[in-house]
């Protein structure tokens, strides 16, 4: 089963080559590797061309593409670019600054082939801190247990609206190419597209198939908190908290599924803007520009309380 691994790049010089090393570590090569600089402004991309000049032949047969954007577009544009550039079976999108336990690949295609699987998220180690996420307990009523560290996901796009689990946060995502085919990041988001771009394939896939959605623990990603990402990103002024594509997509979505992940999902951009803002006249004029929120939210915290009652 042959597996591309999708990398956007843009100004990651201090961590692109452990990412590669961890492909290379790897008990089995990708088949199809492919870097998308996104006209990155530091030496990331001469620190991946080297890293590859002087590794090529330890990555045997894989195919390796490196593409050059002319202006960055953010990635979600990149990760567009390079998933029309692959042709594998299974595809995955590695961070430029996260990395792969070596068993990840060949686990990965043991797990969709023996399993028939069409979607597997990973749980994340987040380091240096060691943290991993999610916690099953809360989520035990929506797993089912196949194989060691390998688990069904039962009701998959309410479980993916739990705000216990993670899904299109790092790299936390595998899934059969022919399930991403017509659908696209959003590229102009920045704040939150991951999980707007799998939550789009994953229901997709459970809307046809319905197919076979697994999570897989055991500690095979590991995601760096990086200074300076968006997630920990310091706002001057309200207007520069980016608004997440979910809410705006569902915001009028009549579907519970939808309207469940746009109040979770906007639950967590209001704590992130509150938590961010620099100043409380700043927190302020957030809460009040975006009043129109609170009817939608409203409605999401009762739509939850149904599905607990």
């Amino acid at each position: 089963m042959t597996h591309a691994v999708i990398i956007p790049l843009f100004n990651k010089a201090a961590y692109i080559a452990q990412t590669l090393q961890s492909l290379l570590r790897q008990h089995k090569l990708p088949e199809e590797l492919i870097i998308v600089d996104d006209a990155s402004t530091d030496h990331g991309l001469s620190i991946t061309r080297e890293f590859l000049h002087h590794h090529t032949t330890k990555f045997g047969a894989c195919r390796i593409q490196i593409i050059e954007l002319p202006e960055n577009k953010g990635p979600g544009h990149a990760r567009n670019v390079g998933f029309a550039a692959s042709s594998s079976t299974l595809i995955s999108f590695l961070d430029a600054d996260d990395e792969y336990h070596p068993r990840l690949l060949e686990m990965a295609a043991e797990a969709f082939s023996r399993h028939e699987l069409d979607f597997m998220v990973l749980n994340i180690t987040f380091m240096p801190g060691r943290e991993i996420y999610p916690d099953l307990d809360p989520l035990k009523q929506y797993i089912e247990p196949i194989a060691p560290d390998l688990y069904l996901i039962q009701d998959p796009l309410r479980a993916v609206s739990s705000p216990h689990f993670i899904m299109g946060v790092g790299s936390n995502v595998i899934t059969r190419r022919k399930w991403i085919n017509g659908h696209y990041y959003s590229a102009e988001a920045q704040l939150n597209e991951g999980i707007d771009f799998w939550y789009r394939v994953l229901k997709g896939i459970v809307n046809k198939v319905p197919g076979k959605i697994a999570l897989q623990t055991g500690a095979y990603l590991y995601v760096n908190e990086v200074p300076g990402s968006l997630s920990r990103k310091n706002y001057t002024h309200f207007k520069q908290v980016e608004l997440p594509p979910v809410i705006s997509r569902y915001i009028n979505s009549n579907d519970k599924h939808d309207r469940l992940l746009m109040g979770m999902i906007g639950e967590r951009w209001y704590k992130h803007a509150l938590q961010n803002l620099t100043s409380n006249h700043q927190k302020m004029c957030f809460v009040w520009y975006h009043r129109w929120f609170l009817k939608p939210y409203l409605g999401y915290l009762l739509l939850k309380m149904n599905f607990k009652s």
